[in-house]
């Protein structure tokens, strides 16, 4: 087995700049998507995030359902506008684990990192989780499955 990446764009925020919270929204529609991961078993070793305080928040919500014990650490690699070639890098260098990885990040880098690493496409609304099987490393992998909005009962 290789390295799942699950890469999840923030919740609905108040806004775009660092310091945008969640809305109510937001937090209730990941606090949703967790319990609905949760029942599936999912369940991240590792999650890293953007600094951003959406991405942040996102993070600690989601996690507080699937991997109560499990905080995200920030990387500035997440940041909307960050280079996927650089992110990619800094990702190999954590020497992430054969399992499964949580990305919690923004547009467009998300959407970028998927056509990087699968040559494929991904629409990302806010709080979708997409799923990348990665086969030898970063260098190449799948979309297994993508979870929008209006896929999880709330």
């Amino acid at each position: 087995m290789g390295t799942t990446l699950s890469l999840l764009r923030h919740g609905r925020a108040t806004g775009q700049g660092p310091d945008a919270a969640l809305m109510p929204e937001g937090e209730a529609h990941l606090a949703a998507l967790g319990r609905h991961l949760a029942a599936e078993g999912f369940n991240p070793t590792r999650a890293y995030c953007s600094p951003y305080r959406r991405a942040v928040e996102s993070a600690r919500t989601l996690l507080a359902e699937v991997a109560p014990g499990l905080a995200a650490e920030h990387l500035t690699e997440l940041t909307p506008d960050h280079d996927p070639d650089d992110t990619v890098a800094t990702l190999a260098a954590l020497e992430l684990p054969a399992a499964r990885v949580l990305l919690v990040a923004h547009l467009p880098l998300l959407g970028l990192l998927v056509q990087r690493l699968t040559d494929d496409v991904a629409n990302f609304s806010p709080g979708t989780l997409v799923e990348l099987e990665m086969d030898g490393g970063l260098s190449e992998g799948r979309v297994v499955r993508v979870v929008g909005p209006g896929d999880v009962p709330r």
